[in-house]
């Protein structure tokens, strides 16, 4: 079972950690406790606090790494007095910042275990900072010592103590939990080195220390034993290349998202989670099942349908009822009568956590407890007692509306492109664990309706709808160009780009 979770340090490169790990929580791995140094630090401390790797991700691409060094003007001077070029009150205070949307402020606070490494300079010893020593310390500032690159960042005082970066000692500290059950995220670079030298003191001095951390020996990779041990291939970047363009952070990811994919493709990697597979009339759902769940477990369920409205590659998106944010058309099923009574002997509930109105009695948005996961999704894939067309929510979201006029679009065509499957997975939003389904369906327009979409296409006088091109949908709104962020688009919009992935 994969555990726990570690993060090797890396600087910048860090951005690689959170592709690899969105991979990870998307084939529905949960970990008891996580920890890492440095930059592994900050990825450990946002998901111990909350954050999934989506809201990562979206962190790291609107802020500019640069803007975080409070440099002294007279950097000479700064290495005498303070033993660094720069403060990083400004990170610290960026991080605390961060964590104080998830209600996080000490070790004590953070809903997951987590374990920070530094280095004690003044007694020589690697410090691991965690809720059992330091409950009462500030993540924030735990991090800050963490990441002290010596020489670019000013140490940090805890007590008579002088701390700096954890990697000094061990920048992939895989003894902070039991090997046995501990899934690694190592930053390997195997790419050539940089073809310039550093020019001037500043960068001369950043090429010393980062060397130092790229650098380190391999030997705790290879003495010690692990449940599993991602790979990820940085390329050229430096770990402190603080001046990264949005192509470099999006290769980043990427690459963490690659050796995250090569990883889980090989079966015994796949195993070490609990999975379970339910075999359909036309379709097989692989699911994994977490640490901490028991037969009386109960999992929340969400099945939609959601509709790809495609025009010359700009998607149609259409403002949420309960959340103020844009997503795709579509939205939850619906059971009906004759299968209800099936359900309960299942022991399937009505979903909890979202007040039950008129509007959503009857929708397929459930509690299933696990004992029972394999026969409610074997009824589901038989496609009967449920809706099983996108048909009423795209009436009344777009037609109902009068978005789209009823002539036009009284029997509009959709064509099945596919299903998306996400969970066994946690939630902090509702705190539970939670399985995703999204069939997938497109648009298929007339001439005449095609005429009408191109239209809507040049209205600026409706609020509920947009049209977003794949960029911004990925980006959740984020406009790279403007570097600002012009909407707030779901999460889950990015699956009718991918649409056909099960």
């Amino acid at each position: 079972m994969y555990k726990y979770g570690v993060f090797q340090g890396g600087g910048v490169k860090g951005i690689a950690l959170v592709g690899a790990l969105q991979v990870v929580e998307s084939r529905g791995i949960s970990f008891e406790g996580v920890g890492g140094a440095s930059a592994g630090a900050i990825v450990a401390a946002l998901y111990a606090a909350g954050f999934s790797a989506s809201e990562m991700r979206l962190i790291l691409e609107n802020i500019q790494f640069d803007s975080l060094l409070d440099r002294s003007s007279l950097p000479r001077l700064a290495l005498t007095r303070t033993l660094g070029l720069y403060r990083g009150k400004r990170f610290q205070d960026w991080i605390y910042k961060l964590l104080a949307q998830k209600n996080v402020r000490f070790f004590k606070d953070c809903p997951k275990k987590l374990r920070i490494v530094a280095t004690n300079l003044t007694e020589r010893t690697l410090v691991v900072l965690d809720s059992n020593s330091h409950p009462c310390l500030e993540v924030a500032e735990a991090i800050r010592m963490s990441m002290s690159i010596p020489l670019v960042f000013e140490p940090v005082h805890l007590g008579r103590n002088l701390m700096v970066d954890g990697g000094v000692l061990s920048n992939f500290p895989l003894s902070l939990f039991d090997g046995n059950e501990t899934l690694g995220f190592r930053l390997c670079a195997k790419s050539a080195p940089l073809p310039f030298a550093p020019e001037g003191y500043r960068d001369y001095l950043l090429a010393i220390v980062g060397a130092m951390l790229d650098g380190r020996d391999n030997y705790d990779v290879q003495t010690k034993k692990l449940a599993g041990l991602i790979e990820i291939d940085p390329g050229h970047i430096s770990s402190t290349q603080f001046n990264l363009n949005d192509r470099e952070k999006a290769d980043l990811y990427e690459q963490g998202v690659s050796a995250g994919n090569r990883f889980f493709v090989e079966p015994a990697n796949m195993h070490r989670a609990q999975q379970f597979s339910v075999l359909g009339a036309t379709a097989k759902i692989h699911l994994n099942v977490p640490a901490g769940i028991d037969d009386g477990t109960e999992i929340r369920f969400s099945i939609s349908a959601l509709v790809r409205v495609e025009v010359d590659g700009q998607y149609l998106l259409t403002k949420g009822n309960r959340i103020d944010q844009f997503q795709p058309v579509g939205g939850v099923l619906k059971t009906y009568g004759a299968a209800r009574a099936n359900l309960a002997n299942l022991g399937v509930k009505a979903d909890s956590k979202i007040p039950i109105d008129q509007d959503s009695r009857d929708d397929l948005r459930v509690f299933v407890p696990r004992r029972s996961i394999e026969a409610f999704v074997q009824w589901y894939l038989k496609g009967s007692g449920r809706e099983s067309s996108p048909w009423r929510e795209f009436n009344e979201e777009l037609i109902e509306t009068g978005i789209l006029s009823s002539g036009n679009f009284r029997a509009p065509a959709f064509n099945y492109v596919g299903r998306r499957v996400e969970g066994i997975r946690w939630t902090n939003h509702f705190q539970c664990f939670e399985v995703l389904i999204a069939e997938l369906f497109e648009l298929v327009p007339t001439p005449k309706q095609i005429d009408e979409l191109n239209a809507l296409r040049g209205r600026s006088d409706l609020p509920g709808i947009m049209w977003a091109n794949p960029a911004l949908i990925r980006a959740l709104g984020y406009d790279a160009a403007s570097q600002r962020q012009v909407t707030r688009i779901s999460d889950h919009s990015s699956w009718i780009l991918d649409a056909g992935i099960c």
